[in-house]
C-alpha cells in the first residue's frame, strides 16, 4: 500500500463516531467482552438451547430464521431467563444467576418489540398518532 492510500485510510478512521461517555470498548479486537459457555435451556420437554458456546469481542448481530431461539439466547444473557446449564460472563463477571436489573447496571438489557396499533385507525392514522406521541415524549423530556 502506498503512502497516499495509507493517509486516506488514516483520515477516514479518525471520522468514526466515538462511543458515548461511560462506555468502554474492548482494548483490542482479541479481548473477549462476553462469553457464553455450554448454555442450555429447556421448557418442559422442549430443548430451546443446547450447549451454546460464544466468545464475543465486538458488537455483531444474531441472525437466524423464526424459531431459531435467538430471543431465548438473548434472554439468558440479560437475565430474563436462567439456563439450567452453562454460564454467561461479561468482562469476567458471572451473570448467570443475576437478576435482569443487576445485569442492566452493566449496560446489558433488552427491549420488547411493542407494537401498539389503534384498531379503529387506518395505517396512515396509526402512523400519524405515532408521530404525535413521539413528539409529545420528546417535548416532555425537553421541558423537564
Amino acid at each position: 500500500m502506498d503512502n497516499h492510500s495509507r493517509k486516506a485510510i488514516d483520515q477516514g478512521s479518525s471520522k468514526r463516531k466515538k462511543p458515548e461517555a461511560g462506555y468502554s470498548m474492548p482494548h483490542n479486537a482479541h479481548e473477549i467482552a462476553l462469553s457464553v459457555s455450554h448454555l442450555s435451556l429447556s421448557f418442559g420437554g422442549l430443548q430451546a438451547l443446547n450447549r451454546i458456546d460464544l466468545d464475543i469481542g465486538e458488537i455483531l448481530a444474531v441472525i437466524g430464521p423464526n424459531g431459531a431461539e435467538k430471543t431465548c439466547l438473548l434472554n439468558c444473557i440479560n437475565g430474563f431467563y436462567h439456563p439450567y446449564e452453562g454460564s454467561v460472563f461479561y468482562r469476567e463477571k458471572d451473570l448467570t444467576a443475576l437478576k435482569p436489573h443487576k445485569i442492566a447496571t452493566l449496560r446489558i438489557a433488552r427491549t420488547f418489540q411493542n407494537i401498539e396499533l389503534y384498531l379503529g385507525l387506518s395505517r396512515l392514522g396509526n402512523r400519524k398518532s405515532y408521530k404525535e406521541v413521539k413528539h409529545y415524549k420528546r417535548r416532555k423530556r425537553w421541558l423537564s
